[in-house]
């Protein structure tokens, strides 16, 4: 007698059949599943590597605004005390300095204040690309720039007051408006020299200051800089 052959619709075939359907319905999910992710991954990998070559883009602007910035503070430095200097000195001959005018003086090229820039600094700011760069870097740039801030202030109040006072240029305006920005580069440039240079000299940052007065006032000043730094 012929045996007769397992139908279709065999329980055991069916639940064998459904098994390996289910199987391939869960390797199938899986590899769709793994394939966004991977394709997620890639995605942030490429966006984050982009974002990193717009921070060092940005820090390499940055680099290049404080090496004017310094060479700035250095030429106003040895300019502004060399005008106070005179001005002290015709002030201890009793020469009658409140009516004299700047024009009288030896190597007199106006009014000028530093006019420091920080226009790449403010558009890392406001375009978010600081979440791209290293906390203790944004941290420190932050501070140099907010100490920098002060002399900008002080350009902002010079052009008003040469707008407003037409007596700006009498020595004893100067004397004042000189010798504040004297007392605050050295602190600034200090500060570019103390802690720009650990993070922007890869970046291009890498002036320093020439042995001299203002080097001499730096270096003092930033010795009480570290001591207070450090507490």
């Amino acid at each position: 007698m012929l045996r007769h052959h397992r139908r279709a619709s065999d329980p055991y075939l069916t639940s064998k059949g459904n098994q390996r359907f289910g199987w391939l319905l869960i390797l199938e999910v899986a590899a769709i599943v793994i394939g966004v992710m991977i394709g997620f991954l890639v995605n942030e990998w490429r966006e984050g590597r982009n974002n990193r070559a717009v921070a060092e883009n940005a820090l390499t602007s940055i680099a290049a605004e404080m090496r004017y910035n310094h060479d700035r503070m250095v030429e106003n430095f040895y300019y502004y005390t060399y005008i106070t200097s005179q001005i002290d000195s015709l002030m201890q001959a009793g020469e009658p300095v409140r009516e004299m005018y700047g024009y009288q003086l030896e190597g007199w090229r106006g009014a000028m204040p530093p006019l420091l820039r920080s226009s790449a600094y403010q558009m890392m700011l406001s375009t978010g690309i600081f979440k791209d760069v290293p906390f203790s870097s944004a941290n420190q740039l932050a501070y140099i720039y907010n100490l920098q801030s002060l002399i900008e202030k002080m350009d902002d109040a010079s052009i008003a007051n040469f707008s407003h006072d037409s007596d700006f240029t009498r020595l004893q305006s100067i004397r004042h408006i000189f010798g504040l920005y004297a007392e605050l580069i050295p602190s600034v440039i200090g500060v570019y020299q103390l802690m720009g240079t650990e993070i922007m000299y890869e970046y291009g940052y890498t002036s320093t200051v020439d042995p001299g007065r203002l080097k001499d006032e730096m270096e003092l000043q930033m010795q009480g800089f570290e001591m207070n730094f450090e507490r």
